[in-house]
């Protein structure tokens, strides 16, 4: 679901070969830089739950806080070792500094935790030529796409993974009208994040043309490079009636799933009036969904995402019971 607090303002590798990394400027930066730093590393959570211990199951740093090393100290006590990279200290991580950057590379390393995903807003901006339903502004505009991809990739490398998060276009009307249109691009994508050495997790976002798992599979039909994947959230579907699991996700081409979002979502009858919930109530049979990948013997990453704050609770609280209950789900699912 969109980052709106930012926009408004400013498992391992599947089945898929691993592209092979390449030397950046900024990684060169970050070596340089933690060469001089010598803080004593973290000690790991004394147990891990059989969920953690199952999957390679993490979180959104900035659900926590967007003070990244109190983000991992909070995900460290749940005994998490995963997590995904969106927003770094009151900004986009495509926008953090070189020092930030390497900052951030001395506190995975400190802290024991490996980076899931690099998120980017690449493609949450409108298609030219066309007239989305949103009001929201494009942060960056189609202009900037490519170097906003780009600058995601030197943070991946920089951070030891190979997988940025995009988009399919702010939503219209009639999606099925521009599939091919946004499956053209983002094989251009594609073709830049190769020649960059990352793979491409294009997420089911409501508010973009890509929705639902059935969107989303049409438009990686025609789409077929190897480094072009999914990011799998099994809430944003409802909002537009989809059952995401299993509706949706047995749309979709199970070998091109290389990451998830985890959350919990609550409908009106007839899946009208969708919302976001904490992970393990509300509609989503997030069971099933863990059970599936684990029948499918996923060897993907998967984050809590959470975006909403619970009456008379704090985002950090929100997400602190949010994860609670994924943890459960997750310990049920593998039981």
């Amino acid at each position: 679901m969109r980052r709106r607090t930012f926009l408004k303002s400013a498992f391992a590798v599947s089945g898929a070969a691993v592209l092979a990394p390449r030397f950046h400027p900024l990684s060169a930066i970050t070596a340089d830089s933690l060469a001089t730093q010598t803080a004593p590393k973290a000690q790991p959570a004394k147990s891990a739950t059989s969920a953690t211990a199952g999957f390679k199951l993490g979180a959104i740093s900035d659900g926590f806080s967007s003070d990244f090393e109190e983000a991992l100290k909070i995900m460290k006590s749940y005994g998490l070792a995963w997590v995904e990279i969106r927003e770094v200290w009151g900004k986009y991580n495509t926008e953090a500094t070189p020092a930030e950057i390497g900052r951030i590379r001395h506190l995975l390393d400190q802290y024991d935790f490996k980076c899931s995903v690099v998120d980017s807003a690449l493609y949450k901006c409108t298609l030219p030529g066309t007239k989305p339903v949103t009001t929201e502004p494009d942060t960056y505009p189609y202009s900037g796409q490519i170097d906003l991809l780009k600058r995601a990739a030197e943070r991946a490398h920089a951070w030891g993974t190979d997988k940025v998060r995009g988009f399919t276009f702010w939503r219209l009307a009639d999606p099925p009208s521009v599939l091919t249109r946004v499956a053209e691009e983002l094989d251009k994508a594609a073709e830049v994040g190769r020649s960059e050495g990352v793979r491409l997790v294009i997420e089911d976002e409501e508010s973009c043309n890509g929705g639902t798992g059935h969107e989303l599979a049409a438009i990686l039909k025609m789409a077929p490079a190897s480094n072009l994947g999914i990011n799998w959230d099994v809430g944003n579907g409802y909002m537009h009636g989809e059952v995401s699991y299993p509706d949706g996700y047995r749309a979709l081409d199970k070998s091109r799933v290389w990451h998830l979002h985890l959350k919990g979502m609550t409908c009106a009858a007839g899946l009208k009036d969708c919302q976001e919930t904490f992970a393990g109530e509300g509609v989503i049979d997030l069971a099933g969904q863990l059970r599936a990948l684990a029948g499918n013997h996923y060897e993907g990453t998967m984050s809590l995402e959470c975006e909403f704050e619970a009456p008379g609770m704090n985002h950090q609280q929100t997400t602190r019971r949010s994860l609670e209950g994924l943890l459960r789900v997750a310990n049920q699912a593998l039981s």
